[in-house]
């Protein structure tokens, strides 16, 4: 307990500072009796799981979004899964869907949904091989250590500006350090203009959620 209160602190204080930092592989992962009853010495702790998974409902909550994310150990095991309000059952499967994507690649789950826009390939393959061709999850990596992924969905994307994955970029960011550039985002091939003049409208299977 007082170390999960520790941290917990640790990283506000640092996310407040707004100064430029790096959490250790130490300072993130189960020790002591907690990994001997798993058998497992990098896993990540509960702490962790939890700032990264508050910070971006916080975040999205501050703009006047409800999110959903939740986050994976690197064995797909759930270690941390919020929702805000407003959020169906759509918005919280899609960000264990976008988490599992990148358990199964260990790259970003937007890697999927450009390599679809691209023409690289098709959707379908994606979902035979059990991806979700979307942005929103990223993987979770301290000193070279594959701790898991986080996973967000629920929110309209505004990219550059907003989106699922800058939410949880944001928050890989303020607990973690700093993070690697995201990918890029490509214009959507698929998007069918609306004559009427409104929003264009997707394909049900590439909606941002």
């Amino acid at each position: 307990m007082k170390l999960r209160l520790a941290l917990l602190a640790g990283f506000a204080a640092t996310v407040f500072a707004g100064s430029s930092f790096a959490v250790s592989l130490s300072d993130v992962i189960q020790k002591g009796e907690a990994a001997n009853k798993v058998m497992e010495k990098n896993q990540i702790n509960f702490a962790t799981a939890r700032a990264l998974g508050d910070h971006c409902l916080n975040e999205a909550a501050s703009k006047g979004f409800g999110v959903s994310v939740v986050i994976l150990d690197q064995f797909g095991t759930v270690t941390y899964y919020v929702r805000g309000d407003g959020q169906n059952k759509t918005n919280t499967e899609s960000a264990l869907w976008k988490a599992r994507t990148v358990l199964n690649t260990r790259a970003p789950s937007k890697a999927q949904m450009n390599a679809v826009r691209t023409g690289a390939v098709n959707e379908s393959r994606v979902i035979w091989q059990g991806n979700f061709a979307n942005a929103g999850g990223l993987p979770i990596v301290v000193d070279g250590q594959f701790l898991g992924a986080i996973g967000v969905g629920g929110m309209p994307a505004s990219p550059p500006t907003w989106s699922d994955e800058i939410c949880g970029y944001n928050a890989l960011t303020a607990v973690l350090g700093p993070q690697p550039k995201l990918l890029p985002d490509l214009p959507n091939p698929f998007a069918i203009s609306n004559p009427g003049g409104g929003a264009g409208q997707r394909p049900a299977g590439a909606a941002n959620r």
